[in-house]
């Protein structure tokens, strides 16, 4: 009827009941039961399809049987469509048979099966479109996609076009209102001339008067006049105007500098705009989202890479499918567009088109989809909330597509050889599709961080007073902040990370430009100049891989910065930790900034832990933005994955990496140690003080523990992280963990100064470094013990951000409260390689405080383990402390100097002494004291050293030397007091801290009775010194001590003391003799304890007025303050 009987065929198709009968009669003709139909049923149903008013009656068909509700009927219509597809192939491909109708929606069902959550269906049209694409029917496929995508409505013009218009049309509009200004003008004037002829001759007069003035403003000639009429203020005015006009000069040149910083800020700024196209019209969203979404899932469904190959081999050849010539039409009216010229205009040549259309269907969708990820709507057009949030999701869709078909060529580049790669390095290099991704991102992230800046500066409102526009102000971005942009960078992220895959492996062992050196020197030398040339520059370079472009390293620098969005920071993290191994030269530049943010951002965690309820950091709260709950686990996951990659080895790794490239990059992270460990440290801190809480609520001391931060609720994953981070280090770079220790020790300073304390008493905050050192496995107490000896004896270890940091003494202060913190049993284990850190440590050129540090160590090592068992381990510990003591023995004498040249009697310095509690000196001064001269530094040690000596001395070498040994440590003790009894000599005012401090040690030594050959007769020198009561009244009691120690330790001493006549005495002159004697027998008795020496109150009766002296002088005042409670110069 429809071949070969028009007249029916009329009828027929004005039914249009009949025609939905007739079609739904053949499409059931093509199941498999009647499959010698199916050839005669497919022409008529196509036909039909031609033939009838409207396309919808087949298709409707169709597509009601495609999504029926019935699994078996879907199943079922995919098959009878499968039949009709490779029925309708022949008809379709010759343009002789071809019609003008084909099976579109029908064909975009069947795409969209592909995504389906049923199994079944899903399988099917996947065995449709596998079998499909092995006929080469890709063009026959992606026919009614492209028509979607190259839509009239989505046409598009480049924004330097729109912004020439935009320019000529501003400038039309000003010329034109001037021109209609001057005709005003000229009329008012005419008009004014004719009204105006009884005052013409006045004029005239004036003429030479009044004509003047205008240039004469321009030339100064007005400002000559006024000077003239006011001859009396001449020399003023002269003065005044000078300054005005330095003022004015001055002015302009800061507003000139300013502008032009503007400018070239300006200029930076649009530059990541010029790339945009601009819509004409609203509206095209939808048939592009329609098409992305089919192409997607296209692309999803062929995961072996059939679809791409099929793109990549096909060309957009006109002669091969009925509709291509709508489409190739149609992509030169886009292109026109985008050039500037009218969509709907006549078609210009190929040859005048400044760009070559693509010749294979990839290069067609590639530069599809890099159209509509860099198309937005422009600012004056009017838009609805709807048409911004499409678009967006339309750039979403398109750079998601792209990512799927970059990762597909990644697949197909690794099964081929170098000489294949060609074809993707023109598609890569013709459709600009890294240059396109950095810049977008860059825009982007622009556009997010935007919102965090307030006001406008300066500068910008100058050159907006100048005029010009910009091509930001051309783009609509929408009004909804920064947080809108984070679907597009997410994807673009993915699309990076597959390029930079793509690059490493069609770049791979291929130089990407002609090098014109012939050495192999020369070559390096001129790739390492073009690297740094990409690196620096702030827009892309042709020719260099993504990781080696300035753009994209100075986006991952910035991308954890926290105006540029929380939820960002995983996407960068993801993104850069999955990119090391292609990284290259740049490993080393990237990693850098990326970890040193990743620490602050830790920090900034950490400081809000700690301030929870208070004050919190503004870094963190300015921004209306949710951070996710396993935030910190994610920057320390991947802190962890870059140090663990650029410090160990990666065996496994399955790309080369430069042995050169990877030593920079190790010795960048070394350098950034402390700051990594000192963000562990905190971290560290906040478990210790969750999992106390949780311990004390647990044994019901407090209520039930509920974390104050959500982000360090789970902390026995948090610990397991940070060990996961510390514990493969601590082998390879043990030496290098413990001096970034030492500079993490030496920044945590304690807020309590601890007033009288030589030794330091370790913070909170350096007690969590000791703990987290001791809860690493592979860290042995003599393992700590060895690192520290490496470390104090080549302490330039770690460099800082301006110079090196001398961690030696820290380390000390680590290894003092280190050894506190271990139990006696770990101790005693630990015996050789301590007093091996002692020995090799105090032969080294420490500071003071480092040997003060040493002495402590010893003497709480002695404390807690008295008695040692192995003779070997107690000579070796005598020896250690010899030489510690003469150590801190010639600190102490360190304000001393020699009376004479050939004399080796010393005699104290004059020159200000510091009291140790009147100013301590901080870790910081004490850690670079041994790089440092300062006059007053040795009065400071020397006086720290005696209150040490007093503190320790005594009580440390009764306990190193057993009772049979005693005699041993009298040279020792003869050699310490060398350095004291000048102090105690010295009576003078400056010398009082040296002095006070000498007594008191003496005191504490004069205490042990084996110890008296090594003072007593310099004691009863000082005390029979014609100035020993010159002192100041917080001595008296440590003299008081001495002199007991010694009547009581020497047994006749007393008697003889008593029995003194003062005429055998040359002590003092004539006249003070007899009562000086009698104030030091006084005092002798004073310092004795009560009825102490009742057996010699014979004795002390015949010395006539001793009584007096004990009832007048010392009763009322039992702390002898003498000579005014303060000091004295004279005799007594």
């Amino acid at each position: 009827c429809l071949c070969g009987f028009p007249v029916y065929a009329g009828v027929l198709l004005q039914s249009k009941d009949m025609l939905v009968r007739v079609s739904r009669v053949l499409w059931s003709q093509l199941d498999t039961e009647r499959r010698e139909q199916h050839i005669s049923c497919v022409e008529l149903f196509c036909r039909l399809h031609c033939l009838a008013p409207s396309a919808s009656i087949c298709e409707d068909i169709i597509c009601q049987a495609l999504l029926h509700k019935d699994k078996a009927v879907r199943l079922e219509a995919l098959h009878r469509f499968t039949v009709l597809w490779h029925l309708t192939r022949e008809i379709q491909t010759n343009r002789t048979m071809s019609l003008s109708r084909s099976f579109d929606r029908s064909l975009c069902v069947v795409v969209d099966s592909l995504s389906c959550t049923d199994g079944s269906i899903s399988a099917a049209a996947q065995c449709w479109l596998v079998r499909a694409l092995s006929l080469s029917d890709v063009i026959r496929i992606l026919e009614p996609i492209l028509l979607l995508l190259l839509h009239p409505s989505t046409q598009r013009c480049s924004i330097q076009s729109i912004k020439q218009n935009l320019v000529l049309c501003v400038c039309e509009s000003e010329e034109t209102e001037e021109g209609e200004e001057e005709d005003e003008e000229e009329a008012e004037s005419e008009h004014t001339e004719s009204a105006d002829t009884s005052g013409a001759q006045v004029s005239t007069d004036n003429t030479s008067s009044s004509s003047t003035p205008y240039p004469s403003i321009e030339e100064g000639g007005m400002v000559n006049g006024l000077r003239r009429v006011e001859s009396g203020h001449t020399q003023a005015s002269d003065s005044l105007s000078s300054e005005d006009e330095e003022d004015l000069e001055l002015e302009a040149m800061a507003k000139s500098r300013l502008l032009k910083q503007e400018r070239e800020k300006r200029e930076a700024i649009d530059s990541l705009f010029r790339h945009v196209l601009l819509y004409p019209v609203a509206g095209g969203w939808r048939h592009l989202l329609q098409g992305l979404g089919l192409l997607d899932s296209l692309m999803r469904s062929s995961a072996e890479c059939p679809l791409v190959d099929a793109l990549s081999f096909t060309s957009l050849d006109t002669s091969s499918a009925a509709h291509l010539n709508l489409v190739s039409n149609l992509l030169q009216r886009h292109q026109q567009a985008q050039d500037g010229k009218n969509f709907y205009g006549c078609l210009l040549s190929p040859s005048s088109t400044p760009s070559a259309p693509p010749s294979l269907l990839i290069e067609l969708l590639v530069s599809l989809c890099l159209r509509f990820l860099r198309s937005h709507y422009p600012s004056y057009l009017s838009l609805s909330p709807l048409d911004l949030q499409g678009n967006r999701e339309v750039q979403v869709k398109s750079v998601a597509v792209l990512t799927r078909i970059v990762n597909q060529l990644c697949c197909t580049a690794r099964g081929q050889d170098a000489s294949d790669m060609e074809s993707i390095r023109r598609l890569l290099s013709g459709c600009k599709v890294q240059q396109y991704a950095l810049l977008t991102l860059s825009a982007s992230m622009y556009i997010s961080q935007r919102g965090t800046a307030k006001g406008q500066s300066k500068g910008v409102e100058l050159l907006e007073e100048q005029g010009g526009l910009s091509e930001e102000s051309l783009v609509n971005f929408g009004a909804g902040g920064g947080q809108e942009q984070y679907p597009l960078q997410m994807e673009l992220l993915n699309l990076l990370q597959a390029l930079i895959v793509l690059e490493y492996h069609v770049w791979s062992g291929e130089t990407r430009e002609s090098s014109p050196a012939s050495t192999p020197l020369a070559r390096e030398w001129q790739t390492a100049v073009l690297f740094q040339q990409s690196i620096k520059a702030a827009q892309y370079v042709q020719s260099h891989p993504i990781t080696a472009q300035g753009m994209f390293v100075s986006a991952a620098a910035r991308a954890l910065q926290p105006q540029y969005g929380y939820a960002m920071h995983p996407h960068w993290v993801s993104l850069l930790c999955s990119s090391l191994p292609y990284l290259g030269r740049s490993l080393g530049i990237i990693v850098t900034p990326l970890i040193s943010q990743i620490c602050r951002n830790l920090d900034e965690l950490v400081k809000l832990y700690e301030h929870d309820g208070g004050k919190t950091n503004q870094s963190l709260s300015s921004r209306k933005e949710n951070i996710a709950p396993d935030y910190p686990l994610t920057l320390l996951e991947g802190l962890t994955t870059i140090t663990h990659y650029c410090l160990l080895d990666n065996k496994r790794s399955l790309v080369a990496c430069d042995p050169v490239d990877v030593r920079n990059a190790r010795n960048a992270v070394i350098e950034a140690l402390p700051q990594m460990l000192g963000s562990m440290a905190l971290l560290w801190g906040v478990v210790m003080r969750e999992e106390f809480q949780r311990r004390a609520s647990d044994s019901g001391q407090s209520s039930r523990h509920t974390s104050t931060s959500v982000y360090f609720r789970t902390t026995k994953v948090l610990r397991q992280r940070i060990l996961e981070f510390l514990l493969p280090l601590t082998g390879q770079y043990g030496v290098q963990v413990m001096a970034s220790l030492g500079v993490v020790w030496s920044n945590r300073k304690s807020k309590r100064r601890h007033k009288n304390k030589v030794l330091p008493v370790a913070s909170e905050s350096r007690q969590t470094i000791v703990e987290m050192v001791k809860s690493l496995s592979t860290l042995h107490t003599d393992t700590v013990l060895h690192l520290v000896k490496e470390v104090v004896k080549k302490p330039h270890q770690i460099k800082g951000e301006q110079k090196s940091t001398l961690v030696d003494i820290p380390m000390l202060q680590f290894s003092f409260t280190y050894i506190q913190s271990i139990s006696a049993q770990a101790l005693q284990e630990n015996i050789a390689p301590l007093l091996s850190l002692l020995r090799e440590s105090v032969q080294l050129n420490l500071a003071p405080p480092g040997h003060f540090l040493l002495l402590g160590i010893l003497n709480d090592f002695v404390n807690r383990l008295p008695n040692l068992d192995n003779k070997k381990d107690t000579r070796d510990l005598q020896e250690v402390t010899q030489r510690i003591l003469e150590a801190v023995g010639g600190i102490a004498g360190s304000s001393l100097e020699q009376t004479s040249w050939l004399s080796r009697s010393l005699e104290v310095k004059v020159q200000p002494q510091v009291c140790p509690e009147a100013d301590e000196p901080d870790d910081e001064s004490a850690a670079q004291a041994s790089t440092m001269v300062s006059s007053s530094a040795p009065s400071v040690y020397s006086v720290q050293a005696l209150v040490l000596l007093a503190e320790i001395l005594a009580p440390l070498l009764d306990m190193v030397y057993r009772s049979d040994e005693k005699e041993k440590a009298v040279p020792l003790i003869s050699r310490l007091m060398y350095y004291v009894f000048p102090y105690l000599k010295n009576h003078s005012a400056y010398n009082m801290p040296s002095f006070e401090a000498g007594a008191q040690l003496l005191s504490s030594l004069s205490g042990y009775a084996y110890t008296k050959r090594a003072w007593k007769k310099e004691v009863f020198e000082l005390f029979m010194d014609p100035l020993f009561f010159t002192m100041d009244a917080s001595c008296a009691q440590s003299w008081k001590s001495i002199i007991d120690h010694l009547l009581t330790h020497e047994k006749t001493m007393f008697k003889d003391l008593m029995s003194m006549q003062s005429s055998s005495l040359k002590l003092f002159a004539n006249a003070d003799q007899k009562p000086m004697l009698l104030k030091r027998q006084a005092f002798a008795m004073f310092s004795g304890e009560l009825d102490q020496y009742h057996l010699y109150l014979p004795l002390i009766q015949d010395v006539p007025d001793v009584s007096r002296f004990l009832v007048a002088d010392f009763h009322p005042a039992p702390d002898i303050s003498l000579a005014h409670n303060g000091y004295r110069t004279g005799n007594d």
